[in-house]
């Protein structure tokens, strides 16, 4: 008689010891308890499509002034994300404004969680300051030439001092 009911128990059993490790799907904080805090799932609210038409301006046609117009109006605009900053950081440095494009790339590589992005990041703040450093700067009328003479911007492109106004294309 004994041997009938080995399985109906180890069937129990086994139900028994699933239900308790794992936890039904909806559960929520509060019937689990104290245990934790329920986590929200974060929306994240899918870029607009004056993005892409961003992107192969920069990318295909090659228009780095009117792409970082729409970059800008889309970081004022609540889409202020790591690849907006990317792609803006890519177009100071297609425009030859290293100083603006390394601190995109400094901001893509600080706070973003996307590994390849960081990388890409990483590399072009290496090329912009490698440009940086061996740019020389003498010659008649190139704005950094008063670095030499204790202009307004004698620290050069990476020091202290100096702003969005000081900046400008040089080629």
């Amino acid at each position: 008689m004994r041997l009938k009911y080995i399985p109906v128990v180890s069937g129990l059993l086994t139900l028994f010891f699933v239900s308790q490790s794992v936890s039904p799907a909806g559960l929520t904080a509060e019937a689990k308890g104290n245990k934790g805090k329920a986590k929200v799932a974060k929306k994240v609210i899918p870029y607009p499509p004056e993005f892409n038409d961003a992107v192969r301006l920069v990318l295909y046609d090659k228009k780095y002034k009117d792409a970082y117009d729409i970059f800008d109006n889309l970081d004022r605009n609540g889409f202020c994300r790591d690849k907006t900053h990317y792609y803006m950081a890519l177009c100071f440095h297609n425009m030859n404004q290293l100083q603006q494009a390394a601190q995109h790339y400094q901001v893509v590589y600080n706070f973003s969680k996307d590994p390849q992005l960081r990388y890409l990041a990483a590399v072009g703040y290496g090329q912009v300051a490698k440009y940086a450093k061996n740019r020389t700067y003498s010659g008649q009328g190139n704005l950094f030439a008063r670095s030499s003479t204790g202009g307004s911007n004698a620290a050069g492109p990476w020091g202290g001092g100096g702003g969005a106004a000081d900046c400008g294309p040089s080629g």
